[in-house]
């Protein structure tokens, strides 16, 4: 088939199907950059963590961190040095991160409005671990007008918290039990999850 007759084929057409075609090779061209894979990959996450549920461990999974699991350094914004252990005693949020994970961009949202709700509540601690250079993680947050607390990792992080991909995300109970481990993009904002805060505070 010549060009000539394939515009006439293409121009009998139906408009929604033209239409459709146009997206399609939009989509295409999105996707041929880092930046609108990302925007991409970030925008089927944040639908992801609408309607994903964090999943609570049953009495007989729940595992429960051990003293050396609590010896693990951290930086924060400010360049200065933390420790684990300096939250033991506190109900704890800790997600694992990075500026390149759609996932991770997907869930942010839904992270910070549960931040907003407990950010002045003494008796938890949030805490989003990532493997990057500090001063990339700032940008990142700060451009997206985020104000959840961000960690970089001093030392490697304990084996318990270990995982071969991000986001995961644990909620630890002031006894140092895991009573969440979830991977992926996961609605953290929900009445679930706000649930189980609560009921861990107040124990």
């Amino acid at each position: 088939m010549n060009i000539k007759n394939y515009i006439e084929k293409y121009k009998k057409k139906s408009l929604w199907s033209k239409i459709t075609d146009v997206i399609f090779i939009i989509f295409i061209l999105v996707m041929l950059t880092p930046s609108g894979r990302m925007g991409v990959g970030g925008f089927v996450n944040r639908i992801r963590a609408y309607i994903v549920t964090p999943s609570v461990k049953s009495a007989k999974d729940i595992v429960k961190l051990s003293e050396t699991s609590y010896n693990w350094q951290l930086e924060n914004p400010e360049n200065a040095s933390v420790n684990f252990a300096d939250y033991k005693g506190k109900v704890i949020f800790l997600n694992f991160w990075g500026t390149w994970c759609p996932p991770c961009v997907g869930e942010m949202p839904e992270i910070q409005k549960l931040y907003n709700k407990y950010k002045d509540n003494p008796d938890i601690q949030f805490l989003l671990v990532t493997n990057e250079p500090m001063q990339k993680a700032k940008g990142f947050i700060n451009k997206r007008n985020y104000s959840f607390p961000i960690f970089t990792s001093q030392t490697k992080s304990p084996t318990v918290f270990q995982s071969n991909a991000i986001p995961v995300t644990f909620i630890i109970s002031k006894k140092g039990e895991i009573m969440v481990r979830e991977t992926g993009a996961t609605n953290w904002s929900g009445q679930k999850t706000q649930k189980l805060i609560n009921e861990l505070i107040n124990k």
